[in-house]
């Protein structure tokens, strides 16, 4: 009621502008205060407009509730109606233009970030002097002006706005007032439905009329359309007319061509197919001794790696013979069959000793055996004493203890 009466004051005497002035100025300093708060999430705002939207829904339940209830109020709640209509209506345009302006604003913070990343790349840090401050505060200024005369000019809008849609529902209640009296009477006179009937027949008339104005229409369109066909087949008779009489004398040659073209597309296929069948002899033929080079090429590629393997391998014979005829027996020690002999005399020497290792061995295993026995008899036997001196020990321990009690 507070905020009914700060808008739209019912008490005579008091003065509407000034109360309106207030009420403005006050709705512009929430506006400023919700700007400055921090910057809100697309969930936050979501969350706000789905409870605008709730607390909308049980406004306008409760309104029908009381429209049903309340028909034959008196004036000053038709009053308290539409003022809380325009209230909800209010509550959604500011809701819809706090949504525009965090988009703004996020929008702008964005393109902000943008622009300093840009300025920070490119090394410059961009200051208004004096005379572009000024020119840009006036700048904001203007558009400040320009806003509050826009946002005035919507609310007379919207306050019109309801107005015309309280207009529109008393005329539809009117209107169906008087249908509702209408379909009675003609209920008491036996004519139950006639307005309908009159509505629905004279759509159908209108309907049919249009229909046969459609109908005459396209019928002229169609006669239109078929003297121009007529005109224009007759026009292209009359321009094809001399160019048959100048095709007539030219068929003759036509088919005289065609035969002659006949005839040697007839010679032109029997000479394709003799050469045709010449041609894949030759292609197995050639096929045949690529086959052929090809294995000789591999066989000759073959036999000369074997012959370079047997040049290396003779040369290296050369060298070995020359090396054994030397009379030096230094030179003579570097040759292959020394190399191998020496092999052969270190891995006979080694399999002498290895021979004479495993005879010792097994001349040695019984004797080891029976030590090992022995070894083992004694450790049992030192560990029974050791057991038996534990236990000695600990009677003893226990003797001097019952001794002592």
């Amino acid at each position: 009621s507070s905020g009914i009466n700060a808008e739209w004051p019912l008490r005579p005497g008091e003065e509407k502008l000034p109360k309106e002035l207030a009420a403005k100025k006050k709705s512009c300093n929430n506006i400023q205060k919700v700007l400055l708060e921090p910057a809100m999430t697309e969930d936050d705002v979501e969350e706000l407009l789905e409870k605008a939207q709730e607390l909308q829904s049980e406004l306008n339940e409760l309104h029908q509730q009381r429209m049903s209830k309340s028909d034959n109020a008196d004036e000053k709640l038709v009053m308290f109606r539409k003022q809380a209509m325009m209230i909800a209506r209010k509550k959604e345009a500011l809701a819809e233009e706090l949504k525009e302006c965090t988009n703004e604003w996020t929008e702008n913070e964005n393109e902000l970030s943008k622009k300093k990343e840009e300025m920070r790349s490119t090394g410059a840090e961009q200051v208004l002097t004096g005379p572009e401050f000024k020119k840009y505060i006036a700048m904001i200024r203007n558009k400040g002006n320009v806003y509050k005369a826009k946002r005035s000019e919507m609310a007379d809008l919207r306050a019109e706005v309801g107005v015309l849609a309280r207009t529109a529902d008393i005329l539809q209640n009117q209107y169906n007032e008087v249908k509702q009296t209408i379909s009675s009477m003609e209920k008491e006179r036996g004519i139950a439905g006639y307005t309908d009937t009159q509505d629905q027949l004279e759509m159908i008339s209108a309907s049919k009329g249009e229909v046969d104005e459609k109908k005459g229409q396209i019928l002229e369109d169609m006669s239109d359309m078929s003297d121009q066909l007529n005109s224009m087949i007759s026009e292209k008779k009359a321009a094809l007319a001399p160019i048959i009489k100048e095709l007539r004398p030219l068929r003759g040659k036509c088919n005289e061509l065609e035969h002659l073209h006949t005839q040697k597309k007839t010679e032109y296929d029997s000479l394709s197919a003799s050469l045709g069948s010449n041609l894949h002899n030759l292609e197995q033929e050639v096929g045949g001794l690529r086959e052929t080079a090809q294995g000789e090429e591999s066989r000759h590629h073959f036999l000369m790696h074997a012959k370079q393997l047997l040049e290396a391998h003779q040369q290296k014979v050369e060298e070995e013979l020359a090396i054994y005829k030397n009379s030096d027996p230094a030179v003579r020690k570097s040759s292959l069959r020394e190399q191998y002999n020496r092999k052969i005399q270190e891995q006979d020497n080694l399999g002498k000793a290895l021979r004479a290792k495993q005879k010792t061995v097994r001349e040695q295993h019984a004797p080891n055996v029976t030590q090992m026995a022995m070894w083992r008899d004694l450790q049992q036997l030192l560990g029974v004493k050791a057991a038996v001196l534990q236990r000695t020990t600990e009677v003893e321990v226990g003797k001097e203890n019952i001794l002592i009690l």
